[in-house]
């Protein structure tokens, strides 16, 4: 045999023999194996410790594992389980870098997957434990680890599997997790589990698990014990856990919304899975919430009080597992909230939502609804969660404070494209209906009370609230009716919400004006009416939009008015004057006001147009406006004593133009169109069509006159150009700076009193002054009523006056003229009381009249009195005749004359009849012209008379009689007239109004010599009893009037004595 053959063979043998070796040691070791467990406890301390976990340096392992005992063991595969390996050990630990145990084991004991070993995957197929304790921690990125300091993060240790997992039995087994939120660290524990899995069907591929178990689960003061059993349902698996109730505010370091929740929760779930092999995926989740009595707290707002609750919620997946999407169903939930007063309210919901990713969803869609039984306004701010639509709950709670509402119910559509944090409603409705409701539509404005209110949607993002039947209190007595209204809530689901609010107001203007003058409306407020005793009735639109925030700022706020009114009277509105009767529309927002009305202005017909500006600007920038047109007639202008009745016929139209600035500067134009009046005044006159105007433009600063310019009036004979005298803001004077009325030229000063005591001064400076128009006849006027009778005011010119006239020449006719006219007058209280006149042409006249105190000394001369009648056109049959009058007015005092009806004995005054009066008159030498034919009969009862007899005049050479005047009734005592041939004595009363005569008298014959008996002393009396008389004298009586004189004579009377003549007469 080669040598190579042997070496060969020995070589075959060194390497077979230890293989064969071998083989027989583990055919030794296999067979003990099947037959109970090996203990290797001395051989594995060869290798203990195991490092099971890197550090960061290299050579120092974070963990190592050792063991007290270990045993392995084969087992054989039946039932279907394939065989595996059997470990055993007892007292397990992982030890960290640091020496510290960080987890231990009492015992643990697993089944290994020998195809998965052979792959260095560990993949149990058994697994128990007993008394352990287990140390984890949550890492960063979610996934959960040992607790070992120092461990090297990735690359960690042999790849562990656990899908092929048949049982579980857990024992005595508490766990430490770390690293929660804000370092927190929960216990698990103790974990106590047994649990398998089974076929679904006797050679089914497909296993669920069976079993149960509990733990307790603690974090700080959470801690809930946590019960689960897992079972088979027809070819599906069921996972039911529970949780004993704990509050979620004890959670609130995994969630902030939890935090807030101190309240007992209890909840059940119910998750049926799909087995597919060994695995299953989740298909239905039931989830059941129970809540106890307790609060919520809030950020914004005081705590939610719940009292009870309960909600059930179903998902289904669209396919087993978590990568599709899923229904979402909430069939029922139900919440008991209970409000500050510890009412409670039932709350009732559902809803659905289709998903169309379970983990990531970006599309939802989805109805939900929910019902309330009743709520009270007055605490409905304590049960309405304050981040549910924020700015209405703000609102509604803060402004709604008291009323009730019953039957709430909302249904709605819910849509999102972009995930759950956008999802919204697009459909909303929803009701409910309120009852007694006090609404504060806007602090501090006092609200609105005993309202009705239903509730709806408009759109998806608008709550609606109906009003009606309220009132609206004011700061006066009267009140405003809210017939209906309406509070739009919009934008419900942004951040804030805005208010629109509208309402339907009617009553009375005062309590209009009141509401508007509130200053958190910033309108009359700002810009106070002047109006005073406002009346009358308004029927008003109003609405208000603003933020639905806690503090509004005046910018933010608008609003609308839209107003008819009727029957208002409005006191001082122009000139002291009031307004009734007036009726009209007017709109306001916060930026303007604007009327538009007609009405009587002091009962003139007059149509106003009004603009008010309340934006800000320019110092110069325009805040008011008005515009009126009034139409002047002749009742109207007697009724707001104007003028007196009779100055004009048909109408005249009054405009008028206010502009109000900022700055405290207005102007007033006023212009006045008489086309269609015919106007009749002293000295001038108009017919009707024929144009005439007036105007004047008045201008003010810090309410007082500043300037009075452009006063102008024209028309046919017509030209008056003027202007005011200003001084410290009032009104001192007027200047005519010429003048043409008619005939008239001249220039004019008007000053007026600044004190009470002061008259308006006159001065008039004329050439020539024409006051023919006022001795031209005129055509009766009828009396409007609206002036005098019992308790009414006459129209009167003023009160005090003093009156300056120069006039070379005065017209009193066409063509007849006096001149040298100078008068001076003084009127107090409407009354004359002094003056001087003065006439040269056609003859000297002069007239004084003084004031004393009680008595008014007056005392006149006319150098001819004839010439002075005829001229003037009064009475052409007196030739001649000096005059001189003297005497006292007494206007306080009561004369005890008969006064005719109608007529005070006291009147005076220029304007209203001559007060009483007494005196005496003497003429000089005159003739009365063309006397009447029984005057020269009774003539020629005088043989002296008749070398000197005239048919056509009667010669007196003197005339001198006392008189007294009463009203319209001068008296005459003790007359005597005559001449030497023939004299007479009179006495009796003359109707100055009627003219009318009513004297009695006795004509004297041979007047010289038949006069001297009536001087003798005593017996002078009894031969002539009347003043002036004669023994021999014959009675007459005169009557008629002064144009028409009817004279009777008695001459039987001249044969009776004197005393038996005084008698019988």
């Amino acid at each position: 045999m080669p040598r190579h053959w042997h070496v060969a063979r020995w070589a075959a043998l060194i390497c077979v023999t230890p293989v064969a070796l071998a083989a027989a040691t583990g055919s030794v070791f296999l067979w003990k194996l099947a037959h109970g467990p090996v203990d290797i406890t001395r051989v594995s301390h060869l290798v203990e410790p195991v490092s099971i976990a890197a550090g960061k340096r290299p050579g120092h392992p974070a963990g190592r594992l050792s063991w007290d005992r270990l045993w392995i063991q084969w087992q054989p595969s039946a039932g279907g389980v394939p065989a595996g390996l059997v470990l055993m050990a007892r007292g397990l630990k992982v030890i960290r870098f640091d020496n510290l145990v960080a987890e231990r084991a009492t015992e643990a004991d697993a089944v290994l997957s020998l195809s998965a070993l052979f792959e260095g995957v560990i993949a149990p197929r058994t697994l128990r434990l007993e008394g352990a304790t287990l140390a984890l921690r949550r890492l960063p990125d979610g996934d959960v680890d040992m607790d070992l300091p120092e461990q090297k993060r990735g690359g960690r240790g042999v790849p562990t599997r656990l899908n092929r997992l048949r049982a579980v039995d857990v024992h005595h087994v508490s766990i430490t997790l770390a690293g929660l939120p804000k370092d927190r660290t929960a216990v698990i524990g103790d974990v106590d589990m047994k649990a398998r899995r089974i076929r679904v069907a006797p050679h089914s591929r497909d296993f669920v698990w069976v079993g149960s178990g509990h733990t307790t689960i603690a974090l700080d003061g959470f801690r809930t014990t946590l019960t689960a059993q897992a079972r088979q349902v027809g070819h599906n698996g069921v996972l039911h856990l529970e949780a004993t109730p704990f509050e979620p505010a004890q959670l609130g370091v995994f969630n902030p919304v939890a935090a807030d929740w101190h309240v007992p929760v209890s909840i059940g779930a119910d998750a049926v899975f799909v087995p597919q092999g060994m695995d299953a995926l989740p298909s239905e989740l039931t989830l059941n919430l129970s809540l106890g009595e307790g609060k919520v707290f809030q950020k914004t707002a005081d705590p939610l009080h719940l009292h009870a609750g309960q909600a059930r919620v179903h998902l289904r997946m669209d396919r087993p597992g978590l990568k599709g999407g899923a229904r979402l169903n909430v069939p029922s939930a139900t919440l008991d909230v209970a409000d500050t007063d510890g009412a409670l309210t039932h709350l009732q919901a559902s809803a659905g939502a289709r998903l169309d990713n379970l983990l990531r969803p970006n599309v939802l869609d989805g109805d939900a609804e929910a019902g309330l039984d009743t709520i009270r306004f007055a605490t409905l701010g304590s049960i309405w969660p304050a981040t549910i639509v924020k700015g209405g709950r703000r609102w509604v709670s803060k402004n709604i404070t008291d009323g009730t509402g019953r039957d709430l119910h909302v249904k709605a559509h819910l849509h999102s494209d972009h995930g759950p944090d956008k999802i919204l409603p697009t459909s909303v409705e929803g009701k409910l209906t309120g009852h007694d409701l006090t609404v504060h539509w806007l602090r501090p404005v006092p609200p609105a009370t005993g309202l009705d209110a239903s509730l709806h949607f408009d759109g998806p993002e608008t709550l609606v609230i109906d009003l009606s039947h309220g009132v609206q209190p004011t700061d006066v007595k009267q009140n405003v009716l809210l017939p209906e209204g309406e509070i739009r809530i919009g934008k419900l689901y942004a951040k804030d919400q805005t208010g629109d609010i509208s309402a339907h107001l009617t009553g009375p203007l005062a309590a209009f004006m009141s509401a508007l003058a509130h200053p958190r409306l910033h309108l009359l407020s700002r810009h106070p009416l002047p109006f005073t005793q406002p009346a009358g009735m308004v029927d008003a639109h109003v609405r208000m939009t603003l933020p639905l925030v806690a503090h509004i700022p005046d910018g933010a706020l608008h609003v609308w008015t839209q107003a008819a009114f009727s029957g208002v009277h409005l006191g001082n509105v122009l000139m002291g004057r009031a307004v009734d009767g007036a009726a009209g529309r007017m709109s306001a927002t916060e930026d303007a006001l604007d009327l538009t009305g007609d009405g009587q202005l002091a009962g003139i017909p007059t149509h106003v147009v009004l603009h008010e500006n309340f934006r800000g600007g320019a110092p110069s920038r325009v805040l008011q406006t008005i515009d009126t047109r009034s139409v002047l007639d002749p009742q109207s202008v007697a009724k707001a004593r104007i003028a007196p009745v009779g100055l004009f016929d048909g109408h005249a139209v009054l405009n008028a133009h206010f502009v109000q600035q900022a700055n405290e500067a207005s102007d007033l134009k006023l212009s006045l169109d008489m086309a269609q009046a015919a106007l009749s005044v002293p000295i001038w006159a108009k017919p009707l069509g024929e144009p005439a105007t007036a105007m004047v433009h008045i201008a003010f600063q810090n309410g007082k006159m500043s300037v009075l310019d452009g006063l102008q009036a024209h028309g046919t004979d017509l030209s008056v150009a003027g202007r005011g005298v200003t001084r410290a803001g009032k009104l001192t004077g007027i200047v005519l700076e010429g003048f043409r009325i008619g005939r008239t030229q001249g220039d004019a000063r008007i000053a007026l009193p600044q004190s009470a005591e002061q008259p308006v001064g006159v001065t008039v400076d004329a050439d020539p002054l024409d006051l023919a128009p006022m001795f031209a006849p005129h055509p009766a006027v009828a009396d409007t009523g609206s002036q005098g009778g019992p308790g009414g005011k006459s129209t009167s010119m003023g009160d005090s006056w003093s009156i300056a006239l120069n006039a070379p020449h005065v017209y009193y006719g066409p063509k007849a003229q006096v001149g040298g006219v100078v008068s001076q007058i003084e009127l107090r209280n409407g009354h004359l009381t002094s003056g001087r006149f003065a006439l040269d042409a056609p003859t000297r006249v002069r007239a004084v009249l003084d004031d004393t105190g009680r008595e008014h000394p007056f005392v006149l001369d006319i150098d001819n009195l004839g010439l002075l009648l005829k001229n003037l056109g009064l009475y052409d049959r007196i030739q001649g005749g000096k005059t001189h009058l003297e005497g006292v007015f007494t206007p306080d005092e009561t004369s005890v004359r008969k006064v005719p009806e109608g007529r005070s004995a006291k009147s005076a005054g220029l304007w209203g009849g001559l007060p009483p009066f007494r005196g005496h008159v003497d003429m000089g030498p005159s003739e009365f012209l063309r006397p009447p034919l029984t005057l020269t009969a009774v003539s020629d009862l005088s043989p002296l008379h008749w070398l000197t007899n005239h048919l056509d005049r009667f010669e007196i050479s003197h005339l001198s009689t006392r008189l007294s005047l009463a009203g319209n009734m001068l008296v005459l005592h003790d007359g005597v007239i005559g001449n030497q041939a023939l004299g007479a004595t009179m006495e009796g009363p003359i109707d100055l109004k009627t003219s009318g005569l009513n004297l009695n008298g006795t004509i004297v014959p041979v007047f010289g010599l038949n006069a001297l008996p009536g001087k003798l002393p005593v017996l002078g009396h009894l031969m002539a009893p009347e003043k002036g008389g004669g023994l021999l004298a014959a009675t007459f009586e005169l009557h008629g009037t002064v144009e028409k004189p009817d004279l009777s004579v008695n001459p039987l009377s001249m044969l009776l004595p004197g005393v038996l003549r005084r008698i019988l007469h």
